[in-house]
């Protein structure tokens, strides 16, 4: 039936897009209906990942398994651009087991794309040059480098951001040094093209739609394109109603990673309807914080911003008008009580008229606690916001600096090593290179990073933890803000780490080490231990 629904909306959307008579107010109509089921598209994707994971369990060969883990990473995509990050990973891991230098790079481009789309420009700016010039790159990986290049420099375009580069501020520039390596006949030639240089190419866009099926994030991002073009040519119409189709294939298709829906939200018309705009905006909220989008939080935020100052104006509007009709109010009763003495005859029908107008007023008042009531809900709203913008950037810093003193004890070591070599101390130097010190100490400082960060967006994991373990077996850790290693090992479980061989690699353990301490875990747990690991997995998704 869902699915029916489904075709029906693109067909409606196709023959209206085809007539001269939009009806804008049927087509937000149906976005209403989409978003309301969001929902529903959001566990069909998930679904269809889940069934992917567990084909990733039943694979055998290395190549089987990149295989599978690059179309999770398709997914996850523009869906979860944490675990988009992890299977990213995960294909560099088999890709270097099976030493194909193709595969390694591509896995290297799919986690720079995915900087990208969260607004890691820095980062990915890094990615992008670690690769090195693209006429160097294999073929097979020429197109999806030259993707991911002008998606970085679309979106870099008009923020502030200190990069040198002169691609940063041409568009056109950046296209014909990129467009050679995108097949022309595909969808993403005419976008980068059009978003990049401001074209008008909007017959070679319909034209694209045609072929492009539907429900599609593809569809999306060419509507959103032609969209754009639009609003240049100032046709206000087609472009609200290229952008509301754009916004439906996107949340049909679980696209988290949304473009059209924040431009929709912050456009006049959209504005009219503060409940829609509210409902509208907290859908982009939910995205970006699902999906970590650094880039378009900030957006978001002044989305936010706009419909609270609307509010506001609304309110006050409506005070005047509460103050009006309580100056009038006021003459209805002296009114009344001048002809109440007068004429005695009246009394009752004056009676009645004033209760009636108390009535108003109580309604009046009720609209009004109403709306401080959703005000206050917009305040509240917007702070999480900020909180959740301080944690991501404090997190971001902690991270960085992490890494930079890593990189600084290397450069430190490596020259007291060369400084060994060139004295005449190669054994001074042979046994500081066979010494793990150092790499207890970066393996500490790691740990220290992870738990801080775990435990700053799970606070409760150690009371949860402990509620699935004997009494006598609860697990107590020595500093706040830290975890043993057992809590460490099922803290990447609930994350959806389940196998002790990533868990190893992650913490750098053996795997034997691992099995061991899962065991003692599952040895101590009040449920079944068959049960054990399935419940922490869950812990956080119930």
């Amino acid at each position: 039936m869902k699915r029916v629904n489904l075709l029906l909306f693109i067909l409606m959307f196709s023959l209206t897009a085809t007539s001269q008579n939009i009806d804008l107010e049927a087509a937000l109509r149906q976005l209403d209906s989409v978003v309301a089921n969001r929902g529903s598209y959001i566990q069909k994707r998930q679904q269809d990942i889940d069934h992917l994971k567990k084909a990733l369990e039943t694979s055998t060969t290395v190549d089987d398994k990149y295989g599978i883990c690059k179309r999770i990473y398709d997914e996850y995509q523009k869906f979860d651009a944490d675990s988009a990050l992890v299977y990213a990973y995960r294909c560099q891991k088999l890709a270097n087991m099976t030493k194909r230098k193709d595969d390694i790079l591509q896995a290297k481009i799919d986690e720079m794309t995915i900087l990208i789309y969260r607004g890691e420009y820095i980062a990915a700016k890094e990615r992008l040059t670690e690769c090195g010039p693209i006429e160097n790159l294999p073929l097979q990986t020429q197109t999806e480098y030259a993707i991911a290049a002008l998606e970085y420099y679309m979106r870099i375009e008009n923020k502030n951001i200190d990069i040198t580069d002169q691609l940063s501020s041409n568009g056109v520039l950046c296209w014909n040094k990129y467009r050679k390596y995108i097949p022309v006949d595909s969808w993403c030639y005419d976008y980068y093209e059009g978003m990049l240089t401001g074209y008008n190419i909007d017959n070679r866009y319909i034209q694209k739609l045609k072929s492009i099926p539907k429900p599609s994030i593809p569809a999306a991002m060419v509507e959103c394109a032609l969209a754009v073009s639009y609003k240049k040519q100032k046709n206000f119409k087609l472009y609200y109603y290229y952008l509301i189709s754009s916004a439906i294939n996107d949340i049909i298709s679980g696209n988290r990673d949304v473009q059209s829906l924040v431009f929709l939200i912050k456009s006049p018309y959209i504005m009219k309807d503060t409940k829609r705009a509210f409902t509208y905006t907290m859908v982009c909220t939910e995205n970006a914080k699902a999906y970590k989008d650094a880039g378009r939080s900030l957006d978001i935020i002044g989305a936010h911003a706009v419909i609270t100052k609307a509010f506001e104006t609304a309110m006050e509007r409506k005070n005047t008008y509460m103050s009006i009709i309580i100056a009038l109010l006021a003459i209805f009763v002296v009114v009344i009580f001048i002809q109440s003495r007068l004429i005695v005859c009246k009394r009752k029908r004056q009676n009645a008229m004033f209760i009636k107008l108390k009535e108003v007023n109580g309604s009046l008042n009720k609209s009004i606690n109403k709306e401080n009531e959703m005000r206050l809900e917009l305040k509240e709203n917007n702070d999480r916001l900020q909180e959740e913008l301080k944690y991501r950037n404090g997190n971001f810093v902690d991270a960085y600096l992490l890494v930079s003193q890593y990189i600084a004890d290397i450069e430190k070591f490596k020259k007291s090593v060369y400084n060994l070599i060139i004295t005449g101390n190669a054994d001074k130097a042979k046994r500081a290179l066979n010494s793990s010190t150092n790499m207890d100490d970066y393996l500490q400082n790691f740990y220290k990073q992870f738990d801080k960060a775990y435990l700053s967006t799970h606070p409760d994991f150690i009371m949860q933890f402990n509620k699935l373990m004997k009494p006598d077996k609860q697990i107590i850790v020595s500093l706040p803000n830290t975890l043993t290693p057992e809590l460490r090992i099922y803290a990447l479980v609930s994350l959806g780490i389940t196998d002790s061989v990533s868990i190893a690699d992650f913490l750098h353990y053996s795997t034997q080490t691992i099995y061991n301490y899962r065991l003692k875990i599952r040895h101590n747990s009040s449920i079944p231990e068959k049960d054990f690991a399935d419940a922490v997995a869950k812990m956080y998704y119930q």
